[in-house]
Parts: C-alpha cells; sequence; structure tokens
C-alpha cells in the first residue's frame, strides 16, 4: 500500500511538472556574431530581444571568445536586434516554438557613417567619434596606402589642425620647432608611449605603415588620462590584428624627385661641387684663392653608395592569419633613400611581429615585437649665405667666407647643400618589446596589464652618441556598472596605475648617467543621463577625470653646459678644454594633479554638442635640461648649451564644439565647427639666440660666441582659435568618395610679451605671435572610385601653410665679428635665412597632390576574389613650390611615385 501512495504522488508530480513547462513555453535562442567582410567573430556584440510592441523582453552580449550567445526566452514572436560599435545595427524577427532550440549567424555590415566610427582614444572606452567629448579625427588605412605615406607623420599631416615641423607635430598651434626634443603632442603606439625615452622625441619612420589598422588623433590637453607628453593632444597609432579570413599583401614602389623650380639649385647636376670651409681661425677664411676649398662629389653627398639624383625606393609586406586560439600578425619594410638635400640618406631595415592568444572568452595574452636598424643621415642647416658685392666682382656670385658654400652658383642657391659640419651620421639600433595581458573576472571587471621596453642606440657622428633604455608598465581596470533606471544610463570607470623609469648615458649629454623617473594613477568616470527608451543610448554623457604624476631625476652634480673648448682665459680654443659648471638640482623631484571635465549632447538625430575642458603638465626630457653639443665645424659652429634649472609647463584647454552628419544620396559625412582657447604657464621652447642670457642689447650680436641654442622658459602664453572640418564617405552617383577636409585659425601670442624684453629680442618679429606657427592652415583630400568593384581610383590633395610670421631672430640677425675676405667687418645675415625669407618664401606652403590607381581582381571559377593588383602613380608638390619647412631645411621638391602592391 505505501509503495502504491509513493507511485501515485510521482504521477502527480510529473504531470504538474510536464504543464508548467508546457505553460511557461521556453525556448533558446542561440548562435553567432560576425564581421560580413572579415568573417570575423564580433565580440560583444550587444542584442536586444523585443516583443512585436518593442518593448523590451531581455538581452545579453556576444561572448569574448567566440563572438556566441545564448538566451532563453518564453515561446513566441520576438524582433531581435543586434548592435556593435562601428556597424550596422540589424534586425531579425524569429519565432519560437515551445522547447525549440533556433540557431542563427547574424552577419554585420561595417558602419558607412563616419559619426559611428569607434574609438577608445578619447575616454579609454569604446566611442563613437560623435559621441565624444573632445575633438578626435580618425584615419583609416586605406589614405596611408594611397598617398603612399612612408611614415605615419606624412599621413597626420593631412589632418585638419595638425602640422608636422621637421617631425615635431603639432595641433592647432600648441607646439612650434623643438629641434627634436621634447613634444607636447603625445604619440602612442597601440595604446603605450612611443616617444624616446631620454628626448621625447618620436621616430615616425620606426612605425609599421604596413600594418595600420586605424590612426586616432586627439585635439586639446589629455594629460589627465595619459600623463606628461599630452599637454597639446594624443596621436595613436593602432595596428592591425588579425581576422577570420588570412591575409598578405606585398608592396613596392619608387619615388622620384624632379629638378627644383630654380634649375640653378639642384646640386646633382654639377659634376662636382667646390665647398669652402674655414676651419678653427680666422686664417683660413682669407683664402679669395681657393687653397681652402674642398670638392666633393654629388654621388658623395647623396650618401654612401648612392644614386646621382635623388631617390627613394621601399619594399614592405605583412601577414595576417588566426591559428586556433591564436591571432598573429608579422610585417616587415625596407626603405632606401638619397636625399634632395645634399649630404642627407636613409638605409632602414624594419621587422615587426604581434601575437595575442586567447585562453578562454575570459583571458588573453600576447607580445608584440618591432625592431628597426639602419643608417642614416640628417641635414640640419643649409649653406645658403648672403651674397656680397665684393664677391661678385672676384666672378663669384656667392659668398665664401662662410662654411660650406657652392662656387658658381647665384644667391639663394645652396639651399639644398649642408653647411659644414651640420650633417650627423647614424647608425641607429631599435627596438621595441610589448606584453600585455587581458582577463575579464566572474563581475565583468575588465583587468589589463601592459608594458613596453624600449630600447635606443643611435652610433652618431660628431660626438653626438646617445643610447637609453626605457621601461614601462600599466595596470588598468574598467567597469560598466549597470543602473536600472529609465533616465540614468550605465556608469562607466576607468582607472589606473603607470610607472616609467629611463636609463641614459650619452655623449649628447656629457657622457653622463641620468635616471628618470614617473610615476601616475589616473581615474575616469563617464556617466549617460536622459536614456532613451528600450535602449542604452543616452542624450547627455558627462565625463569627469583626474590623474597625478611625480616625476623624478637624478643627474651628474656637475655638468657641461658649454661644450666649447676654451683656454685658461676663457676664449674659445681647439687646444682648450671643455668646462664643468654645478648642478643646482641633481636630484630634481616634483609632483603634480591635473583634471577634466567634459560633456557631449545628443541635441537631435546625428547633432552632436561637445565641451572640454582639461589640464596639461609636462616635465622636461633629458635632452631638455642637459644637450650640450655643437653644430658645424671650426669657429663657425654652433653650440647647443644645457639647461639645468628649466622648469617643468603646465596648461590647460578649452573647446566648445557642435558636429551634425547629413546625408546626400547615399553619401554620409558629417560637419563640425569648434571654437578653443588653450593656455601654457612657463612654456618651453628650444630657442637660437643665447638663451636666458640674451640681452636686447644683443641683437645683431656682432659675434656668435654669445649665440647658442637652449631649452628655456619663455614664460606665459595662450593660443586662441577656430576650426571647421567637413568628413564623409558614401556613394555619390554611384561612384564611392571619400572627403577629409578643414580649416584652423590660430591667434598664438605671449601673455607678457610688452613686459619681457628677452622674448621679444629671441624673436624675428616686431609684433606678438608665438615662433614657427601657421596662423591660417587648410587641408583638402578627396578620392573617387569608378569602374565595377570600385577598380578605378582617382585622387586630390593640397596642404596650406600660411608663413611663419616669427622665427628665432638669430637666424636672421647674426653677423660675424672677424673680417672677412674682403676686410668687411660684422657681415649680417651669416646664414642667408633673412634675405631667403624676406625675398623667395617664409614657410608658406601650398602643396597639391594628385593620385591615380587601378586594382585588377583574380577570381576563382566560383567568382571569388582570391587576389588583387593594384598599381597607382602618386605626384606630390606637383607645382613644384619651393619653401623651407623651417629656417634652412628646404622641403621636397615635386615628386612622382610609382607603386605595386599585390594582395592575397
Amino acid at each position: 500500500m505505501k509503495r502504491f501512495f509513493e507511485l501515485k504522488w510521482l504521477l502527480v508530480i510529473t504531470i504538474l511538472s510536464g504543464w508548467a513547462l508546457e505553460s511557461s513555453g521556453q525556448a533558446t535562442l542561440k548562435g553567432v556574431v560576425m564581421d560580413s567582410v572579415k568573417n570575423d567573430a564580433l565580440l560583444g556584440a550587444e542584442i536586444y530581444v523585443k516583443d512585436k510592441d518593442g518593448a523590451l523582453v531581455t538581452g545579453g552580449t556576444s561572448d569574448f571568445m567566440e563572438g556566441a550567445f545564448n538566451l532563453s526566452v518564453d515561446a513566441g514572436s520576438y524582433n531581435v536586434e543586434f548592435k556593435y560599435m562601428g556597424f550596422e545595427s540589424k534586425i531579425v524577427a524569429v519565432v519560437l516554438k515551445d522547447g525549440e532550440t533556433k540557431e542563427l549567424t547574424v552577419n554585420m555590415a561595417e558602419e558607412v557613417n563616419m559619426l559611428k566610427t569607434v574609438t577608445k582614444t578619447a575616454t579609454r572606452f569604446e566611442t563613437s567619434v560623435g559621441k565624444t567629448p573632445i575633438s578626435i579625427d580618425v584615419v583609416k588605412p586605406t589614405l596611408v596606402d594611397n598617398t603612399n605615406a612612408t611614415k605615419v607623420s606624412e599621413v597626420v599631416d593631412k589632418v585638419p589642425g595638425v602640422t608636422v615641423v621637421d617631425g615635431q607635430a603639432n595641433i592647432r598651434g600648441g607646439s612650434g620647432y623643438s629641434y627634436g626634443a621634447g613634444s607636447r603632442v603625445l604619440l602612442l603606439v597601440d595604446d603605450l608611449p612611443f616617444l624616446v625615452g631620454d628626448a621625447g622625441f618620436p621616430n615616425w619612420r620606426d612605425i609599421p605603415v604596413e600594418n595600420i589598422g586605424q590612426i586616432e588623433v586627439v585635439k586639446g590637453a589629455a594629460s589627465a588620462m595619459y600623463g606628461s607628453s599630452a599637454l597639446n593632444g594624443i596621436i595613436n597609432v593602432r595596428t592591425a590584428y588579425a581576422t577570420g579570413k588570412p591575409f598578405t599583401k606585398f608592396s613596392l614602389f619608387q619615388t622620384s624627385f624632379m629638378t627644383p623650380k630654380r634649375a640653378e639649385t639642384a646640386w646633382w647636376k654639377y659634376d662636382s661641387l667646390q665647398t669652402h670651409d674655414y676651419g678653427d681661425g680666422p686664417e683660413t677664411r682669407n683664402c679669395p684663392d681657393k687653397t681652402c676649398d674642398t670638392i666633393a662629389r654629388p654621388k658623395f653627398l647623396s650618401g654612401r653608395s648612392g644614386y646621382r639624383k635623388p631617390i627613394e625606393i621601399g619594399v614592405q609586406f605583412a601577414h595576417r592569419r588566426k591559428i586556433g586560439k591564436l591571432d598573429l600578425t608579422v610585417g616587415g619594410n625596407y626603405f632606401y633613400f638619397d636625399s634632395y638635400r645634399a649630404g642627407e640618406y636613409e638605409r632602414k631595415y624594419r621587422l615587426t611581429a604581434n601575437t595575442r592568444y586567447r585562453f578562454n572568452e575570459k583571458m588573453n595574452i600576447g607580445i608584440n615585437v618591432n625592431f628597426n636598424y639602419g643608417n642614416t643621415s640628417s641635414f640640419f642647416l643649409w649653406a645658403n649665405e648672403t651674397y656680397s658685392e665684393f664677391e661678385s666682382s672676384l666672378g663669384i656670385p656667392f659668398r665664401v667666407s662662410s662654411p660650406g658654400v657652392a662656387y658658381g652658383t647665384a644667391v639663394d642657391t645652396a639651399i639644398y647643400i649642408p653647411r659644414a659640419g651640420s650633417v650627423t651620421e647614424t647608425k641607429s639600433t631599435r627596438f621595441n618589446i610589448d606584453p600585455f595581458w587581458t582577463l575579464y573576472d566572474k563581475f565583468e571587471n575588465r583587468h589589463r596589464i601592459q608594458t613596453r621596453f624600449y630600447y635606443v642606440d643611435n652610433q652618431n657622428g660628431n660626438n653626438q652618441t646617445n643610447t637609453s633604455q626605457l621601461f614601462y608598465g600599466e595596470y588598468q581596470y574598467q567597469r560598466k556598472f549597470k543602473i536600472k533606471s529609465d533616465k540614468i544610463g550605465d556608469m562607466k570607470v576607468v582607472a589606473g596605475a603607470i610607472g616609467q623609469y629611463t636609463f641614459s648615458n650619452s655623449e649628447l649629454y656629457g657622457n653622463a648617467q641620468y635616471h628618470v623617473s614617473n610615476f601616475g594613477a589616473y581615474a575616469q568616470i563617464e556617466q549617460g543621463f536622459f536614456k532613451e527608451e528600450a535602449s542604452d543610448n543616452c542624450k547627455l554623457n558627462v565625463t569627469v577625470g583626474a590623474r597625478y604624476e611625480y616625476n623624478t631625476v637624478i643627474s651628474p652634480d656637475s655638468i657641461i653646459q658649454d661644450p666649447v673648448r676654451r683656454n685658461a682665459n676663457g676664449a674659445p680654443s681647439s687646444e682648450g678644454t671643455v668646462p664643468k659648471v654645478v648642478n643646482t638640482n641633481p636630484k630634481a623631484r616634483e609632483g603634480k594633479p591635473v583634471f577634466r571635465v567634459g560633456l557631449n549632447y545628443e541635441a537631435a538625430e546625428y547633432t552632436f554638442i561637445r565641451a572640454s575642458w582639461g589640464q596639461g603638465y609636462r616635465f622636461p626630457t633629458i635632452a631638455e635640461r642637459f644637450i650640450a653639443t655643437q653644430i658645424g665645424s671650426g669657429i663657425g659652429a654652433l653650440s647647443i648649451q644645457a639647461n639645468p634649472d628649466l622648469k617643468s609647463e603646465t596648461g590647460w584647454s578649452a573647446e566648445i564644439g557642435i558636429k551634425q552628419g547629413f546625408k546626400i544620396s547615399d553619401w554620409k559625412g558629417f560637419a563640425d565647427v569648434s571654437a578653443f582657447w588653450t593656455e601654457y604657464q612657463n612654456m618651453m621652447e628650444f630657442t637660437f639666440g643665447g638663451g636666458e642670457l640674451v640681452e636686447p642689447s644683443l641683437t645683431g650680436l656682432a659675434n656668435n660666441e654669445y649665440l647658442f641654442f637652449q631649452s628655456i622658459n619663455t614664460g606665459n602664453t595662450r593660443i586662441i582659435g577656430a576650426e571647421a572640418s567637413i568628413m564623409g564617405t558614401g556613394r555619390i552617383l554611384g561612384a564611392k568618395t571619400n572627403v577629409m577636409t578643414g580649416y584652423t585659425f590660430i591667434h598664438p601670442q605671449f601673455k607678457d610679451w610688452e613686459n619681457n624684453d628677452t622674448i621679444q629680442a629671441l624673436s624675428s618679429s616686431d609684433k606678438n605671435i608665438l615662433k614657427y606657427r601657421s596662423v591660417h592652415t587648410a587641408k583638402f583630400d578627396v578620392e573617387t572610385f569608378f569602374l565595377k568593384e570600385d577598380a578605378l581610383s582617382i585622387g586630390l590633395s593640397f596642404i596650406y601653410n600660411s608663413p611663419m610670421q616669427a622665427v628665432d631672430g638669430a637666424f636672421e640677425d647674426l653677423f660675424y665679428g672677424d673680417t672677412n675676405f674682403k676686410g668687411e667687418n660684422n657681415v649680417q645675415d651669416a646664414f642667408g635665412i633673412k634675405h631667403y625669407r624676406d625675398n623667395i618664401n617664409k614657410s608658406q606652403a601650398f602643396n597639391l597632390g594628385a593620385r591615380v590607381s587601378y586594382k585588377y581582381s583574380f577570381k576563382n571559377s566560383e567568382g571569388n576574389k582570391i587576389a588583387s593588383l593594384k598599381l597607382s602613380l602618386v605626384g606630390k608638390n606637383l607645382l613644384n613650390q619651393e619653401y623651407t619647412v623651417r629656417p634652412a631645411l628646404m622641403a621636397a621638391p615635386a615628386s612622382l611615385t610609382v607603386r605595386a602592391d599585390v594582395e592575397f
């Protein structure tokens, strides 16, 4: 009987359970979210299951390993919306029966609306360009290839508001020219600093242009998130990772440089060049019979084993693939360059490898390696000296009383020839190794550790060898806190700590050892308000961040400040010694907090209003404080002096802007208008003219002994300006067209110009304007694709920079106190810079470029593309304009590049 009752109750429970299961009608929806083009899983895609009335039923995300999802839902009819940043949303209608398991493969296409381009640099979270609180532009890798950019600086120079002056990046007038030391723009490669540890300067050639994912340019102070050197903005180069479809590409190109507009300046047209070097004493100046001349062949001047004519040759490859759980990217590059500037050349090799191993959906590790080796020479100062009537009467129509001057030429014709001793040859070995580790814990916290070891060994001539080792480590925490509210969005938090150590022992810094440490901690909160119904999108997003930085520099008790050899009486002498001075601050320590706040409001569909304010802070580099060397040879040599008392600079920038999206036919773009205000306190700038020792009475100095290069604090400055740009992509009349154009105006001034005689004496202008800035810049680049599969492309570009109204005054005013061979005293404008700027060009540039390419695709029997060949022709400076990028350094004449790309 007992057994009977047990069986009866078991039967009742089974029936009730079956009835309950049938009543709930549970079903399962699972599948994977994929990139429709690259066949790559989309990790972390957002999934919203809505009923037929649009009400949200449930939701989730695809996992971070295979892009898979698995959701349980009641039986019924639903619209399932899939969202992934940078991709077009996709809605799939499904009908689920009781107990059914339905599998989906959801293929999503990239969003062609540039407002939805994804960036992480501005906020450290993935954010669309339209919703960032600060100005940011994104450059895609197609522009790098199609313009045959051999280094990243050539690409970012096309971005509105960005200029690169002899390797020095400048965003909206925030920097001038630093002579290779220090930078207010932080260069990142894959979110890690890529500035040399001792000089704080970028090596643009070391960045793998063959493997770029995209380049993100942040305009404005970003020190609160990225620390020192982000005072003026950020350039973040993201390298490409492997996708589901293997990718291989080989590229080969050759660039030929045309004869300059003034053919007589083309030194390579002559069989030989006679140059003059007056050595270490005035006695060698008086040689009108040319007994102290030397003869240099153009072949030598263009580099060892070089061509007679300037030429550029390059070959590079890239390969990306997934091997199980391993993502692998490798690349290589060889670059050969004989410059249009005599004596300048490059022979560079680069190998790179990026790896990432995904253990599971929660954890991955990897290591990236970049190795660079090469022989180069750099051209610092031309030999374009001032013309005199006496020399003309001798049949020498160009002044020869100074180093490195060519005979038989006319005024302002030695512009591509170096001043004696101003070319530095370098054998360089540079590499970085970047291990990283990423983990998502069970609470969906994201932990990331990223490190970099950056080794630099530049074996330079002219006693200018420098070596440094940089160690960088960062821990970063991210979390999106879910907030259950109809009006308030989720709160995003990012926080972290960094440590950086640099060791340097270099001839440039007096053969002494320097130890530099930097520690920092940062935190940022992003909160959304006015959340849209059945969506995570918020109309208003507010960002608040803070950072604390602490710097330590350990340097010798005594240093070389002036590199000039002097005798017992203190006079310059080749038989003398280089004196040392007491270092007043051998153990410098300093810490500062910086803050930022920003907001972005979506006023209407595709209308975004933003405002931001951020502080900046930059601690001087080893090079800025301790460099002591010479440029040139003999008594005409120019010295660069140390300034151990150099102070750090601080500042802030504010911006208000509006970004408006629009659509013309199938072409989508946005217009952006902004106004900005930037101020610096104790601005650091390298100057030529006596540094902080200059006095107004020394203007037009009669002896170059008291004129030298030195980094100094020039006081407080202000830069006010405005910028307008238009960017877009899509099809116009059926032809795909990409556009990037913009105009920037700046008003850069010293705040205390009227009361500071020193900065007035150091400037070539009698007006209050910061040096090495162009008040007006305009950029334009358009490319249109024609024929089937966009096989034919035609592009046009121009860059306009208005004249540099102010440079270092000594460049124009310097004259020598000793007599020349005519017996004349105080021959002014020793470098010929003033004459050139007054009569030919003040660095005003209108650089017109054009390009055309044709791509042929090879297909299999099923019609699928298996390989392609693209042939390109790229012209730069097609108007053959003659201009300087900075005083005494010429830009390239017109050039023509032939390029071939094979992809499979």
